[in-house]
């Protein structure tokens, strides 16, 4: 039986784009095999993830799965010798009248899925080869930062080949790179299929992005925001310094501009640190008589807003 792959993001057959991809990321960080060195199971559980969102955040795959029920990519067995797919029905009739893959896409799609036919009339027709989708997930700082990743790919001659991928700085969770030439190849001297990679991001520990935005949350201690201090955070560009003010309180945002991700124009947006105030575990009985003692009151009144 396939996967049910809205089942797999806890979301319904009428979800958005944007409700599958909230769904995902929410997922992703709580299955992620390097957040669960000590769950054998969250490297499954986080591939069932990745497959299921690969389809439904692709319309054309999405829409095959709503139709049939099954992923697209399940539906072959291995090339057949006109570059098609057959379905791998554990030696049962195939539910779709012995069409292969392509001829359903072209079906679906009015036709036009398949190669561009480059020669007219004669009897060697040349053709485009197909092109390939294959999904990465990369790293939070590489998405923010960019650098190359090793792709492995099967091409026609049926080996893996290795593929140095260049990941653009500042790409985004869904976005696609295209890479020409590197998908199948083409009949009678056609020209080959390009491959289309899908880069997932996966989720940080510790900062989260809005846009060209970065937002981590910074904890002080109590005496750092009663007095104010000078504190030290990460950052895209290393460790930088900023002031905490004095009587800051927890939600307190602060503003490092141009600490964010770095843009094509080689420009970045901002890094927002946003204050936590974490009070001591224990307290001595000195401390306890200094909050006894503060001249500094506080009455009723900082609950004011507070309303049923």
């Amino acid at each position: 039986m396939s996967d049910n792959y809205y089942q797999i993001l806890g979301v319904s057959k009428s979800a958005s784009d944007d409700e599958i991809a909230k769904a995902y990321r929410k997922l992703a960080r709580q299955y992620h095999p390097d957040l669960n060195p000590n769950d054998p199971k969250s490297k499954e559980k986080f591939q069932k993830l990745q497959e299921a969102f690969d389809v439904l955040s692709n319309p054309e795959k999405r829409r095959i799965f709503d139709q049939f029920g099954v992923s697209p990519d399940k539906m072959g067995q291995g090339p057949t010798g006109n570059g098609g797919f057959q379905w791998n029905g554990g030696g049962g009739r195939s539910p779709f009248g012995g069409m292969n893959l392509d001829e359903i896409l072209r079906q679906m799609m009015g036709g036009g899925a398949g190669a561009d036919s480059v020669t007219r009339g004669s009897a060697r027709q040349q053709t485009r080869g197909d092109d390939v989708e294959s999904t990465i997930v990369i790293p939070f700082q590489i998405a923010i930062e960019g650098g190359t990743r090793e792709l492995k790919v099967r091409q026609s001659d049926g080996k893996l080949h290795k593929i140095d991928l260049k990941i653009p700085a500042g790409i985004e969770h869904g976005k696609k790179i295209r890479l020409r030439g590197q998908g199948k190849q083409g009949t009678n001297g056609g020209k080959a299929g390009d491959l289309l990679v899908t880069i997932n991001v996966a989720p940080d520990q510790s900062f989260r992005r809005d846009g060209d935005n970065l937002y981590v949350t910074v904890p002080v201690t109590l005496k750092e925001a009663v007095l104010g201090a000078k504190i030290d955070i990460p950052s895209p560009k290393g460790t930088v310094s900023v002031k905490v003010p004095a009587g800051s309180t927890s939600g307190t945002k602060l503003r490092i501009k141009g600490f964010g991700v770095l843009q094509k124009n080689n420009e970045r947006g901002d890094l927002y640190a946003e204050l936590s105030v974490t009070l001591p575990q224990k307290w001595s009985e000195e401390d306890k008589t200094a909050i006894t003692n503060l001249k500094t009151e506080q009455s009723d009144s900082v609950r004011s807003e507070l309303k049923w």
